[in-house]
């Protein structure tokens, strides 16, 4: 599985696990999704701040033995988000946290930089926008920038 589509696929996974939701009740217009942004952990059901604690010692996904937020040479995510996604890097938080996003696929992820060249994504949703604050998507990842 690609990692574009291992993203994807838990991003979907989340989506249909929402509580009594369908995942066509989730399908939102672009307007929609740009005036209420949403986003989800890369694992379900844990806290992205956890997520980021979990990731300082991940191994790279293509290694794992379990189930893990997709980990990667920081070179090789940086390309896939880029590639397959469309997104550039937005903004920088605290703590090797970095907003990723795409104005043309309303997408957004944030993704964990450990000093080792390694990165992680911790977060990502819908609803991008180049002319929303970079905060709004820190936030509601669960960080404060």
């Amino acid at each position: 599985m690609t990692p574009a589509s291992r993203i994807a696929a838990a991003l979907l996974a989340v989506l249909l696990a929402l509580p009594g939701q369908s995942a066509q009740a989730a399908i939102q217009t672009r307007e929609e999704n740009l005036a209420h942004p949403r986003g989800w952990s890369a694992i379900a059901g844990m806290d992205p701040r956890a997520v980021r604690e979990v990731a300082r010692t991940l191994p790279l996904s293509e290694v794992a033995v379990e189930d893990q937020p997709w980990c990667a040479r920081k070179a090789e995510l940086e390309q896939t988000l880029r590639q397959d996604f469309g997104e550039a890097r937005i903004a920088t938080g605290t703590d090797g946290v970095t907003l990723w996003g795409s104005d043309l696929m309303g997408t957004w992820t944030v993704v964990f930089e450990r000093p080792d060249a390694t990165s992680c994504v911790i977060a990502s949703g819908i609803g991008f926008s180049d002319a929303t604050s970079p905060q709004v998507f820190f936030v509601k990842a669960g960080f404060n920038g």
